[in-house]
């Protein structure tokens, strides 16, 4: 089976990256993690710019990854993640080489 695998690049805005981070972690990354299918959900910085982040994804299938797209407290969460943003996030949809 094919894994899904992101990386979504963020550029929260500097004076909201601390509350950000604290936020993503208790409330996004929390929830992602114990979802079926989530082998890997983190958060990385740039630690010369921690407002620009990284969010590394691996989903056993692309089933479960549409099925975390479409939890209810995502379609909640999801405008306050951009409305932190200062410029468009970005989703590369990556592939391995393996698969």
């Amino acid at each position: 089976m094919v894994k899904a695998r992101l990386l979504v690049e963020l550029d929260v805005n500097p004076e909201e990256a601390d509350a950000f981070r604290k936020m993503f972690h208790e409330e996004f990354m929390s929830r992602s993690r114990c979802e079926g299918g989530c082998e890997l959900y983190q958060l990385w910085h740039d630690p010369n710019a921690p407002h620009k982040m990284t969010i590394i994804e691996v989903w056993s299938s692309q089933a479960h990854l549409d099925a975390h797209l479409a939890q209810e407290w995502f379609a909640e969460w999801a405008p306050r993640m951009e409305a932190a943003q200062a410029t468009p996030l970005q989703v590369r949809v990556m592939a391995n080489f393996e698969d």
